[in-house]
């Protein structure tokens, strides 16, 4: 069990390091490539000043975002979107986090703030108001992620970045777990019971339940000769054996006494 937990993490490890030189190898350029696909400047569908309104086509699929610089005071009510028909569509205000996914600029920097998102009923022209003082853009942001999905360099990055480290943290939290049980001290079973001797061991089995019968009852006929191997039994035997001899010895002079007093009788004494 343990050769193979060790194959394994000998596995992961490998993986996990290839991965992380993969990623390391691409990342300069998928974040150049990013960098651009993301550029809000140059990936934006309309861009208004300030107090201006503009028509722009969505689709029902899609998923649009109005940002602005996060330096400008840019409120929610100073956006609105009217479809062909002049009807408001109402949009939704980023939460926090959303809020705290903000887009880069040319240079790389993050400087752009979500600050409405709205989700069309069907495809269609539509109309942007900006009513307040400040520049907005709004991102296609499906469009955006798709770009990026497709793009082969970007995919090997992510892939090999959200795989190789946390590959590599498992192996190692799984090595550790192996080298610990591995060093940790094992138990040895101590056994108190006394060990019988082979004499021991012999009297036991050769012990009956004849060596516990009274000497009177018991049967000599029916003593083999592995009962003659117990010394306790073989004292019994030869106990038995004489008051057995006594009884007989008595039993024959008392019929003697009796045979002479009916001869006694009978010859008139």
């Amino acid at each position: 069990m343990k050769s193979g937990a060790k194959v394994w993490i000998k596995r992961l490890t490998g993986l996990s390091i290839i991965l992380i030189l993969v990623f390391v190898a691409t990342y300069g350029d998928s974040t150049d490539k990013i960098i651009e696909k993301m550029n809000v400047e140059e990936n934006n569908l309309l861009e208004l000043e300030g107090g201006g309104e503009g028509y722009v086509e969505l689709e029902a699929i899609g998923l649009y975002t109005v940002v602005t610089l996060e330096d400008n005071q840019l409120l929610e009510n100073e956006i609105k979107l009217m479809d062909s028909e002049g009807n408001e569509v109402d949009g939704v205000v980023p939460n926090s986090l959303e809020k705290m996914n903000k887009r880069p600029d040319s240079n790389g920097k993050l400087v752009y703030v979500p600050i409405m998102i709205f989700d069309v009923p069907k495809d269609a022209e539509y109309q942007l108001l900006n009513e307040g003082n400040n520049t907005l853009w709004i991102l296609d942001d499906l469009e955006i992620q798709s770009n990026l999905i497709s793009d082969t360099t970007i995919l090997i990055s992510m892939l090999s970045c959200c795989l190789g480290f946390p590959l590599g943290i498992i192996a190692l939290i799984w090595g550790l777990f192996v080298w610990r049980k591995k060093n940790k001290p094992q138990q040895k079973l101590l056994v108190k019971e006394e060990i019988m001797t082979t004499d021991q061991l012999f009297k036991q089995y050769n012990s009956t339940v004849k060596a516990d019968v009274p000497a009177p009852f018991v049967d000599l006929d029916k003593v083999t000769n592995h009962d003659l191997l117990n010394d306790d039994l073989l004292n019994t035997m030869e106990m038995s054996k004489e008051n057995n001899e006594d009884y007989a010895e008595e039993e024959n002079n008392g019929e003697k006494q009796i045979d002479e007093k009916w001869k006694n009788w009978d010859d008139g004494d």
